[in-house]
């Protein structure tokens, strides 16, 4: 059996804490509640987003935000304009069961970490459940030491700060 990394502590993480900042852990990937509801019995509805050309259908809708399992956004051919498209267009992005990636899992780690890009840059408020901490879910491959980057902006997503912050300019008010 692989032998099990062990668990560190990120900067930011020992910043927070040193600055008496709680930071949510994520939710683990087996906690997920229904998939088919998005909030409280709200109806949940298909929509589609234009995108240079063609339609990117978002199955789960409602209330200004959108809900997808990890594998419709990073397993699929998507690249920036869809992931801006959609950070645009929701102010709050739900992701179920993002996995831990290994090295076979390069490409749905670098989308992974542009997907991060555009809705933090949007100030798109994110919900999500991995099955680990943000430090731990792409550590060996392609682009490890650019996903350190990502999982600093994982961490910082879900600080007060961040959940406070106004949205970016054109995108729509949460």
């Amino acid at each position: 059996a692989e032998a099990r990394r062990p668990a560190r502590r990120s900067a930011d993480r020992q910043r927070a804490a040193e600055n008496g900042e709680a930071l949510a852990p994520f939710a683990r990937a087996r906690n997920d509640p229904r998939p088919g509801r998005v909030h409280c019995g709200v109806g949940v509805r298909r929509e589609g987003l234009a995108v240079l050309g063609r339609t990117l259908t978002v199955r789960r809708t409602a209330r200004g935000a959108a809900r997808f399992g990890f594998d419709e956004l990073c397993a699929q051919p998507l690249g920036p304009s869809d992931y801006l498209a959609i950070a645009r267009h929701y102010a709050t992005v739900f992701i179920d069961a993002i996995p831990i990636m290994g090295p076979e899992k390069r490409n749905e780690a670098k989308r992974f970490v542009t997907l991060i890009d555009a809705l933090y840059d949007t100030r798109t408020k994110l919900v999500c459940s991995a099955a680990g901490e943000p430090d731990d879910l792409y550590h060996a491959g392609d682009g490890a030491f650019e996903f350190e980057r990502t999982a600093s902006r994982l961490i910082e997503m879900r600080s007060a700060d961040y959940l406070r912050a106004a949205r970016e300019p054109g995108a729509p008010p949460r």
